[in-house]
């Protein structure tokens, strides 16, 4: 299955020394969990932009980027979005790609007042979708971001919130998924995301983050959720594809 990543942002060094760009995370840890992908990287930022039959499904990655600017490559995406949605071709968006989705679907971004979520935190699952092939009632994801999703497009459903990021996880049908968390990442990468942005968040906000950074991570279940959402809707497909052999025959 050939997996469409649309880079939005490039990881600066040394960051980016051992850990690579946010392509090469997305792409080494869901062959970890399904080593029948393939991936081919879209730089979105400099307008590259796949044909929606190019791939099976696509990811939106995150970004320092904000997805309320209106760079004319982040408007050049949001038309993509679109069309896409349109098709009903499977798509999933992470941290800034989460973001840029909602908003191009008619929903909101903000920069929240409530500061940075940095290190990791808990949400509550508040539905169950059919790719979902664990249930659980909570989950807890590596998070860096300052902006959120405020107002959630018509159709789509907030499946994962919590008080501090109330449209943490989003879904449409089961075309659409969207986390504001990071499942690719790793815990000693968001540490020294933490060590970064020391100076953007108060001492207290410091120690806890890496109280939370030696918690368990759910990393590996979203990232099972994110090949279950892809080979289901995939398998969708190809039984669209032989009903329609069927009808014509």
């Amino acid at each position: 299955m050939k997996i469409g990543i649309l880079t939005c942002g490039h990881v600066d060094a040394p960051l980016s020394d051992g850990y690579g760009q946010y392509a090469d995370m997305i792409e080494g840890t869901l062959f970890e969990v399904n080593n029948g992908f393939t991936f081919h990287n879209y730089d979105a930022t400099l307008g590259e932009l796949p044909d929606l039959d190019e791939c099976h499904g696509f990811i939106i990655t995150g970004s320092v980027n904000n997805a309320y600017d209106n760079h004319p490559w982040i408007l050049q995406l949001m038309q993509w979005i679109v069309s896409c949605e349109v098709r009903r071709r499977p798509l999933v968006g992470i941290c800034f790609g989460h973001q840029l989705i909602a908003r191009a679907l008619g929903g909101m971004v903000q920069k929240s007042d409530k500061g940075w979520g940095l290190g990791s935190y808990e949400v509550q699952i508040t539905a169950q979708k059919r790719w979902m092939n664990l249930s659980v009632e909570r989950v807890r994801l590596l998070v860096s971001h300052q902006d959120q999703v405020t107002t959630v497009p018509k159709g789509v459903k907030v499946i994962a919130s919590n008080d501090f990021c109330p449209n943490f996880m989003l879904a449409k049908d089961n075309h659409i998924l969207t986390v504001q968390g990071h499942p690719e990442f790793a815990v000693d990468f968001t540490s020294k995301l933490v060590e970064k942005r020391k100076h953007l968040i108060t001492p207290l906000h410091y120690q806890q983050a890496f109280i939370d950074l030696a918690t368990p991570q759910d990393s590996a279940l979203i990232l099972h959720w994110i090949d279950s959402f892809f080979v289901m809707a995939q398998d969708n497909t190809d039984i669209e594809r032989s009903s329609s052999q069927i009808e014509i025959s």
